[in-house]
């Protein structure tokens, strides 16, 4: 499902949209390691929400079906999770490899702080990797709801103070990188427990209704 998607061009805009948003992050020096980077990390969330619901909506009505028929409900369910863990996957190292490659950073990340990065990235595309599997087809047919939900899940969750992303970019914002896992440590488990309920909730909503 992965490989199909990334031979559409369904992938293109979300990219382009994610890709961009890291490269004006990183333009202005001096890009303190842990803070910029958790700017980033935030940034992937509507970025990775979008690819995702990209990602899960490639297939037409028809397509789908046919997989349901041929491999069965719960291999197609699975097949789809697993193409979001890799999305996540391609998402989370770009994310991260842009500015140790470009030397963005005001020095060079060290390997404890490159694990950072990576963890910041994975929790904030996760969590919307998981509101687009509630909101994709076969769950809601039409366009205009998900785009709704998505913007209101992401721009409504700031004022509520229950954003992944603003608390994964504070959580970040430390020049030491001992005192970090700490700070995540909350957001980890607010986000596990989303996912939790989300994906498992979403396999079978596309499982019911296809």
């Amino acid at each position: 499902m992965l490989a199909e998607h990334l031979g559409s061009r369904r992938w293109v805009a979300p990219f382009l949209f994610l890709a961009s948003g890291v490269v004006v992050l990183y333009a202005q020096p001096p890009n303190p390691v842990l803070s910029t980077a958790g700017t980033a990390a935030a940034w992937m969330l509507p970025a990775q929400a979008w690819w995702a619901f990209a990602f899960l909506n490639t297939q037409e009505s028809g397509e789908r079906q046919t997989i349901v028929a041929s491999a069965g409900p719960l291999r197609f369910a699975g097949g789809r999770l697993l193409g979001l863990l890799g999305l996540l996957a391609i998402a989370m190292v770009f994310t991260a490899a842009f500015p140790i490659l470009t030397g963005r950073f005001e020095h060079p990340a060290h390997l404890g702080e490159v694990g950072l990065i990576l963890y910041a990235n994975f929790l904030c595309g996760a969590a919307g990797s998981g509101l687009a599997a509630l909101v994709c087809e076969p769950v809601v047919r039409t366009r205009a709801v998900p785009v709704l939900f998505l913007t209101g899940a992401v721009v409504l969750s700031i004022p509520l103070g229950i954003s992944p992303a603003i608390a994964t970019a504070a959580a970040m914002n430390r020049t030491d990188a001992s005192a970090v896992p700490a700070q995540l440590a909350p957001e980890t488990l607010g986000i596990a427990i989303f996912l939790a309920v989300a994906l498992p909730l979403g396999a079978r909503l596309w499982r019911l209704r296809e």
